[in-house]
């Protein structure tokens, strides 16, 4: 616990004495600060910016007008990664640049005209669409494959499956998996996957972490599931199929890096073959009933 009564000396060395509901006032507002900086930096970095870039606008738009050193201080970087962010930021035109008596002084756009600027991209973009769309179909024949691999590689081949407008069919084989990345799953992807309403059909192979994954209930994380216990029945950690694309993955601590590949015949054959097991199982289980 913390102490009841904490001293602080002020400068002309009295001292104040802050009880209990002082000290929980200023840990709450210091946490209230922490948070309040850790979304805007994700809102900056949803824009585009990368982390360190956030923070350095962040720290000028407190500011107003600063030099480097300032501003690399409050923003906890070196002088010389400060300098070259500002650099990159003015060439975006989201930092400005002025002298005075030979020293450098920089500003920041506001948050409104980033938001225009944001509309204009966004803008711009959408009236491309079009033609980017018909670039993709001229070679629609030829199947399309991302690679992806690691942490951060594999948490954006797993967000493409919560724009799928089709149910996720999988094959699941669970038996070793990256500690950061079943949290990122159970965390992150099963939640935004419910919250968007997609189901997930998944036939397992029998293993003891997909035992405790087929015994979870399926309305809680919006599934249905089959476990199959047959020594021939062995894949790769895992198999995806949605929306015209088979997705791949392996996500070990040796191995952790995926394929998603797009082709409309692809999907087809593996959704076949998916569905195939599917009744068939349970048929079998209606049988032994």
């Amino acid at each position: 616990m913390f102490a009841d009564i904490i001293d602080t000396r002020t400068n002309n060395g009295k001292t104040i004495k802050y009880g209990d509901r002082s000290l929980r006032r200023l840990i709450i507002l210091l946490f209230y600060h922490i948070v309040m900086d850790a979304n805007l930096l994700i809102t900056l970095q949803n824009y585009g910016l990368s982390e360190k870039e956030a923070r350095v606008y962040l720290t000028v738009l407190e500011l107003g007008t600063s030099v480097a050193s300032t501003i690399a201080r409050r923003a906890e970087l070196n002088r010389v990664t400060t300098y070259t962010l500002l650099e990159d930021l003015k060439r975006d035109g989201i930092v400005n640049e002025t002298t005075k008596e030979g020293v450098k002084y920089y500003s920041v756009i506001s948050p409104d005209i980033l938001l225009k600027q944001a509309e204009q991209k966004y803008e711009s973009f959408r009236e491309r669409v079009p033609e980017l769309l018909a670039l993709a179909d001229k070679f629609g024949s030829k199947p399309k494959i991302q690679f992806f691999e690691w942490l951060e590689g594999m948490k954006k081949m797993y967000n493409d499956q919560l724009s799928s407008k089709t149910e996720l069919r999988a094959f699941m084989w669970r038996h070793e998996i990256n500690e950061k990345f079943s949290e990122y799953l159970m965390r992150v992807f099963i939640p935004n996957r419910v919250k968007t309403g997609i189901l997930a059909k998944v036939i397992l192979s029998d293993s003891p972490e997909n035992r405790i994954y087929h015994k979870i209930p399926d309305k809680e994380i919006l599934k249905k599931s089959i476990l199959i216990n047959n020594p021939l029945f062995t894949i790769p950690d895992e198999v995806l199929i949605y929306d015209d694309k088979v997705a791949i993955s392996l996500y070990t601590d040796r191995d952790m890096c995926g394929i998603i590949i797009h082709s409309a015949k692809f999907f087809e054959t593996m959704e076949s073959i998916f569905d195939l097991i599917w009744e068939t199982q349970k048929n079998n289980k209606k049988d032994k009933k």
